[in-house]
Protein backbone atom coordinates (compact mmCIF):
# COMPACT_ATOMS: atom_id res chain seq x y z
CA UNK A 1 0.00 0.00 0.00
CA UNK A 2 1.68 3.31 -1.36
CA UNK A 3 2.07 5.89 1.28
CA UNK A 4 2.90 9.73 0.63
CA UNK A 5 2.06 13.20 2.14
CA UNK A 6 -1.37 13.46 0.41
CA UNK A 7 -0.60 16.17 -1.74
CA UNK A 8 -1.57 14.39 -5.07
CA UNK A 9 -5.03 12.86 -4.08
CA UNK A 10 -7.45 10.92 -6.19
CA UNK A 11 -11.15 12.03 -6.40
CA UNK A 12 -12.27 8.35 -7.36
CA UNK A 13 -10.62 6.83 -4.01
CA UNK A 14 -12.96 6.30 -0.55
CA UNK A 15 -10.93 8.28 1.94
CA UNK A 16 -10.73 6.48 5.41
CA UNK A 17 -9.72 7.56 8.54
CA UNK A 18 -6.64 6.23 10.80
CA UNK A 19 -8.79 6.87 13.68
CA UNK A 20 -11.57 4.72 12.64
CA UNK A 21 -9.62 1.52 12.32
CA UNK A 22 -11.05 -1.45 13.48
CA UNK A 23 -14.18 0.52 14.67
CA UNK A 24 -18.07 -0.28 14.38
CA UNK A 25 -18.32 -0.45 10.38
CA UNK A 26 -21.80 0.96 10.54
CA UNK A 27 -20.62 3.76 12.19
CA UNK A 28 -17.85 4.28 9.11
CA UNK A 29 -20.59 3.54 7.00
CA UNK A 30 -22.70 6.80 8.27
CA UNK A 31 -19.69 9.16 7.69
CA UNK A 32 -19.22 7.99 4.23
CA UNK A 33 -22.88 8.26 3.24
CA UNK A 34 -22.78 12.20 4.93
CA UNK A 35 -24.83 11.56 7.39
CA UNK A 36 -24.93 14.45 10.07
CA UNK A 37 -23.32 13.53 13.31
CA UNK A 38 -25.15 14.11 16.50
CA UNK A 39 -22.74 14.26 19.38
CA UNK A 40 -24.07 13.87 23.05
CA UNK A 41 -23.36 16.60 25.23
CA UNK A 42 -21.60 14.91 27.44
CA UNK A 43 -19.13 13.50 24.80
CA UNK A 44 -18.89 17.25 23.83
CA UNK A 45 -17.10 17.99 26.93
CA UNK A 46 -14.88 14.96 26.29
CA UNK A 47 -13.95 15.68 22.94
CA UNK A 48 -12.60 19.85 24.20
CA UNK A 49 -10.96 18.06 27.19
CA UNK A 50 -9.26 15.48 24.97
CA UNK A 51 -8.44 18.32 22.40
CA UNK A 52 -6.74 20.58 25.70
CA UNK A 53 -4.92 17.08 26.81
CA UNK A 54 -3.34 16.57 23.11
CA UNK A 55 -2.35 20.42 23.16
CA UNK A 56 -0.38 20.97 26.23
CA UNK A 57 1.11 17.09 26.61
CA UNK A 58 2.08 17.42 22.57
CA UNK A 59 3.94 20.64 23.42
CA UNK A 60 6.16 19.17 26.13
CA UNK A 61 6.95 16.47 23.23
CA UNK A 62 7.82 19.48 20.48
CA UNK A 63 9.87 21.70 22.79
CA UNK A 64 11.44 19.10 24.99
CA UNK A 65 12.14 16.01 22.97
CA UNK A 66 11.76 17.39 18.92
CA UNK A 67 8.40 15.95 18.10
CA UNK A 68 6.48 17.14 15.22
CA UNK A 69 2.78 17.24 15.84
CA UNK A 70 -0.14 16.59 13.68
CA UNK A 71 1.97 15.03 11.17
CA UNK A 72 -0.65 14.58 8.20
CA UNK A 73 -0.02 11.04 6.04
CA UNK A 74 -1.66 8.96 3.16
CA UNK A 75 -1.62 5.23 2.79
CA UNK A 76 -2.88 4.54 -0.87
CA UNK A 77 -3.85 1.77 -2.31
CA UNK A 78 -5.43 1.84 -6.04
CA UNK A 79 -6.26 -1.58 -6.07
CA UNK A 80 -8.18 -1.82 -2.95
CA UNK A 81 -9.98 1.52 -3.77
CA UNK A 82 -9.31 3.07 -1.24
CA UNK A 83 -6.97 5.33 0.96
CA UNK A 84 -6.60 6.00 4.62
CA UNK A 85 -6.09 9.70 6.39
CA UNK A 86 -4.50 10.09 9.50
CA UNK A 87 -2.98 12.45 11.65
CA UNK A 88 -0.52 11.13 14.14
CA UNK A 89 -0.32 13.09 17.33
CA UNK A 90 3.33 12.92 17.79
CA UNK A 91 6.73 11.63 15.37
CA UNK A 92 10.15 11.22 15.64
CA UNK A 93 11.83 8.19 14.84
CA UNK A 94 8.66 6.71 16.14
CA UNK A 95 5.09 7.76 16.54
CA UNK A 96 2.85 8.49 19.29
CA UNK A 97 -0.71 8.41 19.78
CA UNK A 98 -2.25 10.62 23.01
CA UNK A 99 -5.75 9.38 23.84
CA UNK A 100 -7.54 10.88 26.41
CA UNK A 101 -9.73 8.54 28.76
CA UNK A 102 -12.41 9.35 31.87
CA UNK A 103 -10.74 5.80 33.00
CA UNK A 104 -7.30 4.26 32.26
CA UNK A 105 -7.17 0.83 30.69
CA UNK A 106 -5.09 -2.21 31.83
CA UNK A 107 -3.58 -2.60 28.53
CA UNK A 108 -4.43 -0.76 25.03
CA UNK A 109 -7.58 -0.94 23.11
CA UNK A 110 -7.53 -3.48 19.75
CA UNK A 111 -8.89 -0.27 17.89
CA UNK A 112 -6.40 2.37 19.37
CA UNK A 113 -3.41 -0.56 18.30
CA UNK A 114 -4.67 -0.59 14.71
CA UNK A 115 -4.54 2.67 14.51
CA UNK A 116 -0.99 3.16 15.92
CA UNK A 117 0.24 0.65 13.64
CA UNK A 118 -1.18 2.17 10.51
CA UNK A 119 0.95 4.75 11.75
CA UNK A 120 3.88 2.63 12.04
CA UNK A 121 3.15 1.48 8.78
CA UNK A 122 3.28 4.63 7.16
CA UNK A 123 6.79 5.46 8.87
CA UNK A 124 8.31 2.39 8.68
CA UNK A 125 8.92 2.06 12.15
CA UNK A 126 9.32 -1.19 14.27
CA UNK A 127 7.43 0.44 17.07
CA UNK A 128 5.23 3.28 18.58
CA UNK A 129 3.62 4.35 21.85
CA UNK A 130 0.44 4.72 22.91
CA UNK A 131 0.15 7.03 26.19
CA UNK A 132 -3.30 7.32 27.85
CA UNK A 133 -3.73 10.12 30.04
CA UNK A 134 -6.91 10.85 32.29
CA UNK A 135 -8.98 13.79 31.37
CA UNK A 136 -9.14 16.78 33.38
CA UNK A 137 -11.15 20.15 32.94
CA UNK A 138 -6.81 21.47 33.89
CA UNK A 139 -4.27 19.00 31.89
CA UNK A 140 -1.55 20.63 33.52
CA UNK A 141 -2.35 19.55 36.84
CA UNK A 142 -2.24 15.91 35.27
CA UNK A 143 0.83 16.46 32.89
CA UNK A 144 2.84 18.28 35.44
CA UNK A 145 3.47 15.22 37.41
CA UNK A 146 4.19 12.79 34.90
CA UNK A 147 7.94 11.33 34.73
CA UNK A 148 9.49 12.40 31.48
CA UNK A 149 13.04 11.27 32.78
CA UNK A 150 13.25 7.96 31.37
CA UNK A 151 11.26 8.63 27.57
CA UNK A 152 9.56 7.57 25.87
CA UNK A 153 9.01 5.72 29.18
CA UNK A 154 6.91 7.55 30.39
CA UNK A 155 5.34 7.35 34.00
CA UNK A 156 3.16 9.20 36.15
CA UNK A 157 -0.15 8.90 38.46
CA UNK A 158 -2.93 9.31 36.08
CA UNK A 159 -1.39 8.13 33.17
CA UNK A 160 -0.40 4.79 31.30
CA UNK A 161 2.29 4.35 28.28
CA UNK A 162 2.42 1.06 26.30
CA UNK A 163 4.94 0.22 23.96
CA UNK A 164 3.58 -1.49 20.75
CA UNK A 165 5.17 -3.05 18.08
CA UNK A 166 4.43 -3.30 14.33
CA UNK A 167 1.91 -6.11 13.29
CA UNK A 168 1.67 -6.88 9.78
CA UNK A 169 -1.36 -9.26 10.82
CA UNK A 170 -2.87 -6.12 11.98
CA UNK A 171 -2.51 -3.95 9.25
CA UNK A 172 -3.72 -6.80 7.19
CA UNK A 173 -6.83 -7.23 8.93
CA UNK A 174 -7.50 -3.68 9.24
CA UNK A 175 -7.10 -3.40 5.13
CA UNK A 176 -9.67 -5.96 5.35
CA UNK A 177 -12.52 -4.40 7.38
CA UNK A 178 -11.95 -0.99 5.66
CA UNK A 179 -12.64 -2.96 2.00
CA UNK A 180 -15.86 -4.52 3.77
CA UNK A 181 -16.90 -1.39 4.44
CA UNK A 182 -16.11 -0.01 1.22
CA UNK A 183 -18.35 -3.05 -0.34
CA UNK A 184 -21.08 -1.75 1.84
CA UNK A 185 -21.19 1.48 0.77
CA UNK A 186 -20.84 0.21 -2.74
CA UNK A 187 -24.11 -1.66 -2.27
CA UNK A 188 -25.82 1.02 -1.00
CA UNK A 189 -26.58 -1.42 2.09
CA UNK A 190 -25.50 -0.52 6.05
CA UNK A 191 -23.26 -3.15 7.36
CA UNK A 192 -24.23 -4.89 10.61
CA UNK A 193 -23.33 -2.68 13.59
CA UNK A 194 -21.10 -3.66 16.46
CA UNK A 195 -23.71 -2.74 19.19
CA UNK A 196 -21.62 -2.14 22.49
CA UNK A 197 -21.00 0.16 25.40
CA UNK A 198 -19.44 2.57 22.74
CA UNK A 199 -22.76 2.87 20.87
CA UNK A 200 -23.54 5.96 23.66
CA UNK A 201 -20.65 7.80 22.27
CA UNK A 202 -21.64 7.92 18.94
CA UNK A 203 -22.55 10.63 16.77
CA UNK A 204 -25.07 8.62 14.42
CA UNK A 205 -26.56 6.15 17.52
CA UNK A 206 -29.97 8.04 16.32
CA UNK A 207 -29.82 6.12 12.82
CA UNK A 208 -29.32 2.83 14.78
CA UNK A 209 -31.72 3.79 17.68
CA UNK A 210 -34.70 6.13 16.24
CA UNK A 211 -36.77 4.81 18.90
CA UNK A 212 -34.84 7.04 21.27
CA UNK A 213 -35.52 9.98 18.75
Amino acid sequence: MAGNDGSNGNDSLIEFYASEALTCPRRIYFRLKGYPERWPEFVKVRLNQGVNTHNVLGEILQKRFGFELEKHLVLRSQRLGFEIHGRIDAIGDFPIEIKGKTSLPSKPYDYHMAQLNIYMRWAEAEYGYLYYIKLHEEPMKVISKIDFSRFPIVKGPNFRAFEVPYDGKLFRETLKHFYSVKKAYERGKPPKGEYSYLCKFCPYRYLCYPDEE
